[in-house]
């Protein structure tokens, strides 16, 4: 019996002493496998630590930098010149890719063709007649020679539907045949000042500007723009200059009965109305006349129209209706021929930096197609010709110059062409101002 109770003690002493060797190795194991991990972690973390310091990490100061020797580092032979495309900025990365279609129109067209693309005129301008009421061979061979981007019609252009109907669709038709692309053709319709509407096309006219503004309902100016819109488009017109984007701050203003209100507010919030009914048409809305003609007694096409407001005095007041109208999406605006030497145009406001680049496109936030007055109305005593007129204002920021006469736009056009030839303007420049007119009306190309 006793020595059956040794033996048993033996087995289970051997047996313990086997389970103990069992959970050291397996704890060894354990140990292994974590010191394993844990390295494998501190080099993956300092291999990426390596790769996001920077290469040109800043000494503290009085301390000398250590040698390759002294650092411990073996040195390395210069690296061989990378002929990789170099990474983008973040506003080259952000720009967005010009429209193919566009970018091919541009490389195709010739520097006058560029130029010409920046011109509105009237049909006289282009044809140089007298008074154009048709388009027959002498507005073929002018658009030929011109590739004007846009076609300004007045009441002196129609004699009646038909023929106003034909006169347009058949210039559109040549110019598509020469171009394959649209001409922009405008009209002023207002309202009670009407080019299309009137006794010769049996167009009734909408109510005039005062009497909306008095109504004092949004919905109208809204209603009757989209009507103005509507009819436009059936005579094959893409553009209207809304000459209702002002405030009769002067009752003898001669805009007199085209205003919407003598109250800013009033105003803006018509002439946004009637922005946005054109939006529902075919057809562009054009404010004008930037930065407001309203306390104006003379027309500044006509005269030396000016006035003595300061910047700020125009910022609340005269430039609200062209506030509104950029916020609902109008696509052109014309700026005027006033001078404002108080608010920093000393000449024509569309001749001027601080009217067309500051306040309206960078201070308003205007992305769309800026256009002048006619310049051939310049006042004389502004001491600019047609030519400096034409450079003047692309240099300010205009995208489009309007032309009513033949000469004018002659002399215009080469004074254009030769500042992109001599460089003071430059051809990326042009382009600009054609890819805003072009994406404008990419849909009717």
């Amino acid at each position: 019996m006793g020595k059956n109770k040794q033996e048993d003690r033996r087995e289970y002493r051997r047996r313990r002493r086997i389970r103990n060797q069992i959970l050291a190795y397996l704890t060894l194991i354990v140990l292994l496998a974590l010191i394993i991990f844990g390295g494998f972690q501190l080099i993956r973390l300092a291999t990426a630590g390596m790769k996001q310091q920077p290469q040109d990490a800043p000494v503290a100061e009085n301390d000398a930098e250590p040698t390759p020797e002294e650092a411990g580092v073996i040195s390395t032979p210069d690296p061989v010149d990378d002929f990789s495309e170099p990474s983008p900025t973040p506003e080259e990365a952000e720009e967005p890719a010009l429209d193919p279609a566009l970018q091919a129109l541009l490389d195709g067209m010739t520097v006058e063709q560029k130029v010409d693309g920046l011109f509105i005129v009237s049909p006289e301008a282009l044809t140089n007649v007298a008074k154009a009421t048709k388009a027959g061979d002498g507005t073929k061979a002018a658009l030929g020679q011109y590739a004007v981007g846009g076609i300004l019609y007045s009441s002196d252009n129609v004699t009646g539907a038909d023929q106003f109907k034909e006169m347009v669709g058949t210039t559109k038709d040549m110019y598509r045949e020469l171009y394959s692309r649209n001409v922009l053709t405008m009209v002023r319709e207002e309202g009670a000042v009407n080019t299309v509407a009137g006794n010769t096309t049996k167009v009734e006219p909408v109510s005039s500007a005062p009497e909306i503004g008095e109504s004092g309902n949004r919905e109208n100016a809204t209603e009757a723009f989209e009507t103005i819109g509507n009819y436009l488009s059936e005579y094959g017109i893409d553009v209207d200059l809304m000459y209702v984007a002002a405030v009769k701050t002067e009752d003898d203003s001669y805009l007199k009965d085209r205003c919407f209100s003598d109250d800013a507010d009033i105003a803006a919030s018509m002439t946004g109305a009637a922005v946005e009914g054109m939006r529902k048409t075919n057809a562009y809305a054009c404010v004008a006349a930037f930065p407001g003609e309203g306390g104006l007694k003379t027309d500044p096409n006509k005269g030396a129209g000016a006035t003595d407001k300061s910047l700020e005095d125009l910022q609340s007041c005269e430039m609200l209706p062209f506030r509104s109208a950029v916020e609902a999406g109008a696509p052109m605006v014309m700026v005027s021929a006033m001078q404002a030497p108080s608010a920093g145009a000393e000449g024509p406001a569309m001749l001027s930096e601080t009217m067309v680049s500051q306040q309206l496109r960078s201070e308003l936030g205007f992305e769309g197609v800026i256009i002048t007055a006619p310049i051939g109305q310049i006042p004389s005593s502004a001491g600019v010709d047609a030519g400096s007129a034409a450079t003047q204002a692309i240099t300010a920021g205009a995208d489009m110059i309007v032309v009513l006469k033949h000469d004018d736009f002659e002399t215009a056009r080469q004074a254009l062409i030769d500042a992109v030839n001599d460089g003071s303007i430059s051809e990326e420049r042009i382009n600009e101002s054609l890819i805003r007119i072009y994406t404008m009306e990419l849909d009717k190309m």
